[in-house]
């Protein structure tokens, strides 16, 4: 090889930089271009700390100016022995040599000029480890104020991924693991935790198909099929020629516009297999903000689609800001907790524990650091009326974030988004800069005496980080395993501080609330489920949507008044309330109020608002197949319960599904469910088998009528 082939080499990418830099050191510090292999390798690992980005540690690119374009010659120090050509790749490199530049290499010209030439074109660092270097050098204010430098990991490792084309290098990984001084390790346990982060190269396009609840019945799996057929792939594969990787995945929270596809960061709407066109060259045709909301009586969602969801003066123009105006002039902590303990708020996110009380077991806690968190992680099966608020109406979310944090004594909140859910975490980005600059954030606000800072954090694939110990774990730059519990997030919670957890339609209630009183809250529902409910109804009905309905109107209202009922020609099979994690009811509950005490009376689930319904058509035990799976995929394996029984309980389902059941089947999956549900430590394996349980009950003869 040449000098000009390798710097022909280095331009096209085809050799690492950091080969020019070790070249340069021979250069730099040869004798008569002669230079001994340790003192060659000493030099270059010192002076390699004054450019950030080189990483001098990997052998590779100074190994390949020897073995791959055979510059050099080595005599060993031992014997004297000549090695040149291809017997560089089988040295000892433990034993000492004197390398000489080969015969012919420089062509006559100065080394050190040649390589000061090519320097000054092309570098030592490539440009992603250039950026990578100012990435490690910033400290966006949205990562948060004061905190670990752990907790930025995931946000580093996000803005990493786009620098590297989709995918984590180990070089990038060991100069993050440096830069936040944490184990290599650890780095590597977060990227291999997290779905969203690849350690090998992936296509550009990464095209990930839904393939559950709403989608399926929707025809996701035939839009799978014409995808990869065009592309002579299997689903799971990249192209030869690195542009695509298809990667069916669970629930995208689009359940509204099925089916549904992710293509890198962007949504596409009602796919079919005649157009998949839209998919490769990904450009959506429907608006990636489109979404359908009803209801007669409005407050979390009265400014979805009436607001430009960027713009804080259209939110204020609609009465925006008012109530946190109010709590800092007005209202002592104190009397804002009692406010809401009125109101009988109680968490939306599926636990329905009292908003009023959690605050107030937080606020109780001695003076120090306080914690608290929106959960936006929505990922259930089915769930999507969270996505619909962070798309539209972020402002509303963060004047309630702002004012828990008032309540409790929190000088930083954190907003923690599902990492598939790029819109929202823009649309908070954007609403968090803008109150900042109008002084409704940071130092000081609006001169109240009262300083509050909001982070912003995305996960990355990982369903069991909705759940709250496990989502503080993310946040604090780890693995997304749930804690033991107690002690409970109120005392030990974010850092082992107080902290405060509320779903992002809890935190959408609270500045009504402020504004018109807790009684006039509690009066829209019954006696004891106050207030209205945001309910995400996809399936087999004819406009799919999220719908705000007051606690007490009957189950028909919300699926056939305003979800349309169901296309015309079918009945009513079935209803999966609460999401995967949730209970069927059927046609002779349509009648039933939907309260928490009713649907308990009946066997139905409220949780966070998930209303799957399935007319004739659907064969269930798929539907039952694809939620045992989801749950099996999500498992995150820190308990043993869990982790093998979801397992167990998807192979049961996918052999009673294709006519393999065996007679003790049913049976199996009952006591695999009373397991779980007693032995997990959190409420992934603890709810993973309901459906399926709920299932036997109402339906005795469903899952035995395939067994052979």
């Amino acid at each position: 090889m040449t000098l000009a082939q390798l710097a022909a080499d280095l331009r096209a990418g085809a050799a690492p930089r950091a080969s020019l830099y070790w070249l340069k050191i021979f250069a730099d510090h040869a004798a008569d271009n002669a230079l001994r292999s340790d003192v060659w390798v000493e030099t270059g690992l010192r002076e390699a700390a004054a450019i950030p980005g080189l990483d001098a540690a990997d052998p590779g690119p100074r190994l390949a100016l020897l073995n791959d374009y055979h510059l050099f010659t080595a005599t060993r120090l031992k014997d004297h022995k000549t090695f040149a050509g291809d017997e560089l790749a089988a040295l000892d490199w433990n034993r000492k040599y004197t390398l000489t530049l080969a015969d012919g290499v420089a062509n006559g010209q100065p080394l050190g000029r040649w390589v000061e030439a090519l320097w000054a074109d092309v570098g030592p660092v490539s440009p992603e480890a250039g950026a990578l270097e100012a990435l490690l050098a910033r400290r966006d204010p949205l990562w948060g104020h004061d905190v670990p430098e752990q907790s930025l990991l995931l946000e580093i490792l996000h803005e990493a991924q786009r620098i590297y084309g989709g995918w984590l290098p180990r070089p990038a990984l060991s100069r993050i693991a440096h830069a936040l001084k944490l184990p290599l390790a650890d780095v590597y346990g977060v990227t291999e935790f997290y779905t969203m982060f690849y350690t090998e190269p992936v296509g550009k396009k990464i095209i990930r198909i839904c393939e559950d609840a709403s989608c399926a019945l929707a025809g996701s799996q035939a839009v799978q099929d014409a995808v990869c057929r065009h592309l002579q792939i299997e689903a799971g594969q990249t192209t030869a020629d690195g542009e695509y990787t298809i990667e069916p995945i669970r629930c995208l929270g689009l359940c509204d516009h099925a089916p549904a596809a992710l293509v890198n960061e962007t949504r596409h709407f009602e796919l079919t297999p005649s157009r998949i066109s839209d998919l490769l060259l990904n450009e959506p045709r429907h608006n990636q903000q489109s979404a359908r909301v009803g209801g007669l009586v409005k407050v979390a969602l009265s400014n979805v689609k009436m607001v430009d969801p960027a713009s804080l003066a259209e939110y204020q123009a609609q009465g925006g800001l008012a109530a946190l105006r109010r709590v800092l002039r007005r209202m002592t902590p104190a009397e804002v907790i009692e406010r809401i303990k009125a109101s009988k708020l109680v968490g939306r996110g599926g636990a329905a524990f009292p908003t009023g009380l959690k605050w107030q077991y937080t606020a109780d806690n001695p003076p120090g650091p306080r914690h608290v968190i929106c959960n936006a992680d929505e990922s259930e099966v089915g769930a999507f009326k969270d996505r619909v608020l962070m798309d539209h109406d972020p402002f509303r979310v963060i004047e309630g974030l702002v004012i828990a944090c008032y309540a409790v004594g929190a000088a930083q909140g954190f907003v923690y988004v599902r990492g598939e859910h790029r819109l929202g975490y823009e649309r908070f980005a954007n609403a968090i800069r803008a109150l900042e600059q109008a002084g409704w954030l940071g130092e000081n606000i609006q001169g109240s005496g009262f300083s509050c800072w909001i982070a912003l954090r995305r996960g990355a694939g990982a369903y069991v980080c909705g759940e709250e110990t496990a989502l503080m774990e993310s946040i604090e730059g780890k693995r997304g395993f749930p804690r033991l519990r107690p002690p409970f997030p109120v005392t030990h919670g974010l850092w082992g501080r107080p902290t405060t957890i509320n779903n992002v339609e809890t935190l959408a209630k609270v500045p009504s609330i402020i504004i018109h009183g807790g009684g006039w809250y509690n009066a829209l529902g019954t006696e004891e489920s106050a207030g209205t409910k945001l309910f995400a109804v996809s399936g087999s009905v004819v406009r799919p949507g999220v719908y705000e309905v007051p606690f007490g109107v009957p189950l028909r209202h919300l699926i056939f008044d305003l979800a349309g009922g169901l296309r015309e020609g079918r009945t009513l099979q079935g209803i999966l309330t609460g999401g995967a994690a949730g209970t069927f009811l059927k046609p002779e509950h349509l009648e039933t109020p939907i309260t928490f005490e009713d649907f308990k009376q009946v066997g139905g689930t409220i949780g966070a608002g998930t209303v799957l319904v399935f007319d004739d058509s659907v064969d269930l035990r798929d539907s039952l197949t694809r939620i045992a799976e989801f749950f099996a995929h999500e498992s995150c394996g820190k308990c043993y319960p869990c982790q093998i029984g979801t397992q167990r309980q998807a192979e049961i389902l996918h052999r009673i599904q294709h006519g393999h059941g065996q007679p003790d089947d049913v049976a199996t999956l009952l006591e695999l469910a009373r397991v779980m549900t007693d032995t997990s430590i959190c409420g992934l394996g603890q709810a993973a088998g309901w459906a399926a349980v709920d299932a036997v009950k109402r339906w005795p003869e469903l899952l035995e009528m395939r067994n052979s």
